[in-house]
């Protein structure tokens, strides 16, 4: 009967009856090897805690001159019983203000603070300080600077002087008297302003030998001729109004050669650089007309400082379009003349 149902299980597959025994073994042990590796990576490692099973203590340190006490977060019984040694115990003995010392925290291994240059005793203060000369104007920190070097140095900054001594009162031509302590004679030197136009240089050094007796050497004065350059009576700055020097400023003038276009702005700027309290201007206008940008830069130059007046020459009546000249001193705290050369 064993024998008949022996017969009547199925055949063993072909592959199974052929396979040699070797690939039999490799099969079996390869099955064993993963089921080994996916049992390792779900079961937890021994002997380690998660983050939630770690403990955890909290330490209070209390500093002092001579070291450190510990205190753990143990009940006050055992802080108390925990070892103190030295001066440590001694500290925590009188209560001092953990604070109140000047004893500095342990530096970490290996890693230094930067210092600054030299040696800085404990206790110098730091005060900021502007340092001439260093282009940017960014306070410097230095050790030991007191009221007076910051005073010193405050005075090296450059400010605008502010004018002081007696002014004088000066009209030329008929014009509303002008007051200031510094006056610059802006004269137009262009061809038609000479001996072979209106002649009105000469007349302007003729003003000016009767008009600038009003002035003394304690008021200051310029003379900058123009036609498409500029250039200055002596030097690039105000000069004292004393008779000797006087008398050399009327020599200029009246040697004046006219030639050449004209170019107002430049002439104005020229003057405006000195920073006057007034300006004559002496044109016979002409193009180019100064245009409203023109106008805007030297009223900007002028800052509220310096007060222009216009003195226009011309033969017959004003001329039509030189309204520029008009604006130029309305816009300049100044005043308009015109001087008919027919008449003079």
């Amino acid at each position: 009967m064993t024998t008949d149902l022996l017969d009547d299980l199925p055949a063993a597959p072909a592959w199974w009856r052929i396979a040699p025994a070797w690939l039999l073994s490799l099969v079996v042990h390869l099955a064993i090897a993963v089921a080994a590796g996916l049992w390792l990576r779900t079961a937890p490692p021994r002997g380690l805690l998660s983050d939630q099973d770690r403990p955890a203590t909290i330490v209070l340190a209390q500093r002092r001159d001579a070291g450190t006490t510990y205190f753990t977060d143990e009940s006050p019984a055992e802080s108390s019983a925990a070892p103190a040694s030295g001066a440590s115990a001694a500290a925590a003995q009188t209560g001092d203000d953990p604070l109140a010392t000047d004893t500095a925290p342990p530096a970490a291994g290996g890693v230094s603070l930067p210092q600054l240059p030299g040696v800085l005793a404990s206790g110098d203060g730091l005060v900021a300080v502007v340092q001439p000369g260093t282009g940017q104007g960014r306070p410097r920190i230095l050790p030991g600077v007191g009221d007076a070097e910051i005073l010193a140095a405050d005075a090296l900054i450059p400010r605008e002087a502010i004018p002081t001594g007696p002014t004088a009162m000066l009209s030329l031509f008929d014009s509303a008297a002008a007051e200031g302590r510094s006056f610059v004679f802006v004269i137009d030197r262009s061809q038609s302003m000479g001996s072979d136009g209106l002649g009105a240089i000469a007349a302007a050094a003729q003003e000016l030998t009767a008009e600038l007796g009003r002035l003394t050497a304690e008021q200051k004065f310029q003379v900058v001729a123009y036609n498409t350059s500029a250039i200055y009576f002596d030097r690039r700055e105000l000069l004292p109004a004393d008779e000797g020097t006087r008398k050399s400023l009327v020599r200029f003038v009246a040697d004046l050669a006219a030639y050449g276009p004209t170019e107002h702005e430049r002439g104005l700027l020229a003057a405006l650089r000195l920073r006057p309290e007034v300006i004559f201007l002496l044109t016979d206008g002409g193009d180019p007309h100064l245009n409203p940008g023109q106008l805007r830069v030297i009223r900007e130059a002028a800052g509220g400082r310096t007060s222009i007046h216009a003195l226009h020459f011309g033969r017959g009546s004003a001329p039509e379009g030189e309204e520029f000249l008009r604006r130029l001193a309305t816009e300049n705290r100044g005043s308009y003349v015109y001087i008919d050369m027919a008449k003079r």
